[in-house]
């Protein structure tokens, strides 16, 4: 019986890209009998996003298209598209051109191969290049932070907890996803990992750690992070996730 991967999408502002990014995901073949569906989530975007989704959503029935009633982050927008999904796997992608669809393929592989809960990607794992190095170093800084509070829980080290790669069970996710809490844009990371390694510690998770490519935007091609601004609502969102549940 053929499986899914539910390729989760949130989507804000995105029509420069997003038309080229759903092309590279429809391009990559998944292992093991393994299908594709597709969730789009739309958090109120003001460009022709809804057009360029509504376009995909007639031509392929493995796409679903989910509209937030208003702008509700990036965090909340995540949470819509893993409610509403069905898969066996569950893997989040960025919008924009980041990322390379091709690892996810990589990633399900290894996941399947190795009987993992959790698979992570991780941009520091090889050669990749930077535009802004407050952003490299402050995701650098924020991962190792963050494995203070997780590592005995997880019994693993994530170098790269900000990664957008990160693919679960399906019932592994759907059971944690109605918990986020978060409303900020870049919340759902630090959340995310706090919460998995709260339910470790009563079923403890297997963790798979990947390398993989990440091509970074500037700020006129859309980048839409502020690495102090940013950087330091993630710092708050680490204590309070993971010594607050």
């Amino acid at each position: 019986m053929p499986k899914n991967l539910s390729i989760v999408v949130p989507i804000y502002n995105e029509e420069r890209t997003l038309s080229q990014l759903l092309e590279k995901v429809l391009e990559i073949d998944l292992p093991e009998n393994y299908q594709k569906e597709m969730i789009l989530c739309n958090d109120c975007s003001t460009d022709s996003s809804q057009q360029i989704i509504d376009e995909y959503c007639k031509k392929y029935h493995f796409i679903k298209s989910i509209k937030n009633p208003k702008n509700m982050g990036k965090s909340q927008t995540v949470k819509q598209g893993l409610l509403n999904s069905t898969g066996d796997f569950v893997v989040i992608q960025d919008a924009d051109l980041e990322y390379d669809p091709k690892d996810l393929v990589d990633m399900l592989e290894q996941g399947l191969k190795k009987e993992c809960d959790v698979i992570y990607g991780n941009r520091f794992g090889q050669y990749n290049g930077v535009i802004y190095w407050k952003n490299f170093l402050g995701n650098l800084f924020l991962s190792i932070f963050s494995n203070f509070f997780t590592i005995a829980r997880i019994r693993v080290f994530i170098p790269d907890m900000e990664v957008c790669y990160k693919m679960f069970k399906g019932n592994i996710i759907r059971e944690i996803a109605p918990q986020i809490t978060s409303t900020s844009n870049f919340g759902f990371e630090p959340e995310i990992t706090a919460r998995l390694g709260q339910y470790s510690k009563k079923d403890h998770l297997k963790f798979l750690i990947l390398p993989i490519s990440y091509y970074p935007r500037s700020v006129a091609e859309g980048k839409k992070m502020n690495a102090i601004k940013d950087g330091i609502k993630a710092l708050v969102e680490i204590f309070r996730f993971n010594l607050f549940k």
